[in-house]
């Protein structure tokens, strides 16, 4: 079981880390496309409302691709060893993504299991607006875990579908 105080052991490899690549917050925060309040926090092993962390973020896992590691070396230091200098670092730069979306929600569409999308039409046939959302969660969901995303997403949905217009859902290919 993880302790808060291996939280807090992997929130400082993390700021030993990016002082080593020579880093200040503000600039993991830029590179992250994220505040620097989840920097702050996971630097220091406990959630922004003070609560302990209970599960690897996105965050962390792009926060460990930043400073050289690999997406499990957070994993591998709350469970006492040692982090995995990653082969092939990958870059956040904008300049460096292929995507043109904005970073924050391409890293977010790389990270997790995607386990369900759908399209809301807003526009008329003439105006191709549209909604698009992506239901993503953890790798390592539990059942029970998964049934309540479902639920949950399926009171979400139905308030989407509601919106005035058509909604596609993708087909499995």
């Amino acid at each position: 079981m993880t302790t808060e105080r291996d939280w807090e052991r992997l929130g400082q490899a993390f700021a030993d880390a990016r002082k080593a690549a020579d880093l200040t917050q503000v600039e993991v925060a830029e590179r992250l496309s994220v505040t620097r309040t989840p920097i702050q926090a996971i630097e220091r092993g406990r959630q922004p409302s003070g609560s302990p962390f209970t599960k690897i973020t996105a965050t962390m896992r792009a926060y460990a691709r930043l400073v050289g590691w690999t997406e499990d070396s957070p994993a591998r230091i709350l469970e006492g060893q040692e982090p995995e200098p990653a082969t092939q670092p990958v870059s956040t730069q904008a300049s460096d993504r292929k995507s043109d979306l904005p970073p924050a929600i391409d890293l977010e569409l790389r990270s997790g299991k995607t386990i369900d999308s759908t399209v809301v039409h807003l526009g008329s046939e003439d105006d191709d607006t549209r909604i698009i959302v992506v239901l993503k969660g953890a790798e390592d969901l539990s059942d029970d875990e998964l049934d309540k995303l479902w639920q949950q997403w399926r009171k979400t949905r139905r308030h989407l579908q509601a919106i005035p217009g058509e909604t596609d859902t993708p087909q499995d290919s």
